[in-house]
């Protein structure tokens, strides 16, 4: 959506540079051109009546935790339920809005923030990266302003050859790990290899996502709610 407006603006300084040096013009050219804020608004429209039935969500038959993910355009807070009570909201954030700005054109994972609410219970999971050159994204994660634990990709050749996914994390000095195949939706939390929290879709037609916790710890929903976001949320 914006970065349609993005190329309308380069494309129409272009088409204007070129009318002003070379004195060419081309109605089609121009025609074209004033198509990309049209399209733009369209995109808006779906993306805000998408936006609206995320917002109006309401479990069926769905025992665990469960969230709605139909768009990614606009930064709205998505209803977080267990069964049919509702327990918070999930919201993507950038922390500058140039970032927002640029966001669509650089992928759905720049500066991937979450602001996730559990029981009033506020986490930020904020992200970062020590060097700027690495392929590993970086996250620190807070509760209630006070920093909790960090989050860290593993991509590397071996889980990439075999189409695996895989976070760590640390919380108050425990580790875990979420991993998924990426052909798959389901994603496991776990700790040397004792399973806690699972995450997957409702059924392979649904954009419905359902947490499994065997304990409802909420920093094992943070931390399966971040592996989603970053690598199924596409």
């Amino acid at each position: 959506m914006l970065e349609l407006l993005l190329l309308f603006v380069l494309l129409l300084f272009t088409a204007l540079a070129r009318y002003l040096i070379y004195g060419a013009f081309e109605p089609l050219s121009f025609t074209m051109i004033f198509l990309l804020p049209i399209a733009a608004v369209v995109m808006f429209l779906i993306s805000k009546k998408l936006a609206d039935k995320e917002r109006s969500y309401f479990p069926k038959d769905i025992a665990g935790w469960s969230f709605y993910s139909l768009q990614k355009s606009l930064l709205i807070k998505k209803p977080l339920y267990e069964a049919t009570v509702k327990r918070g909201y999930i919201k993507r954030y950038f922390p500058q809005k140039w970032q927002y700005v640029f966001g669509d054109i650089f992928g759905e994972n720049w500066y991937l923030c979450l602001d996730i609410e559990i029981d009033q219970t506020n986490y930020d999971v904020r992200w970062y990266r020590e060097k700027r050159l690495s392929n590993q994204d970086q996250w620190k994660i807070y509760k209630n302003g006070k920093q909790i634990g960090n989050a860290t990709t593993q991509i590397n050749v071996t889980n990439t050859t075999k189409l695996k996914e895989a976070i760590t994390y640390k919380f108050n000095e425990i580790e875990y790990s979420s991993s998924a195949s990426t052909l798959t939706s389901k994603i496991s939390l776990t700790n040397n290899e004792e399973l806690f929290a699972t995450l997957k879709q409702n059924n392979l037609m649904s954009n419905v996502k359902v947490i499994d916790s065997k304990q409802s710890n909420q920093e094992h929903i943070v931390a399966l709610i971040l592996h989603s976001y970053y690598f199924k949320n596409k």
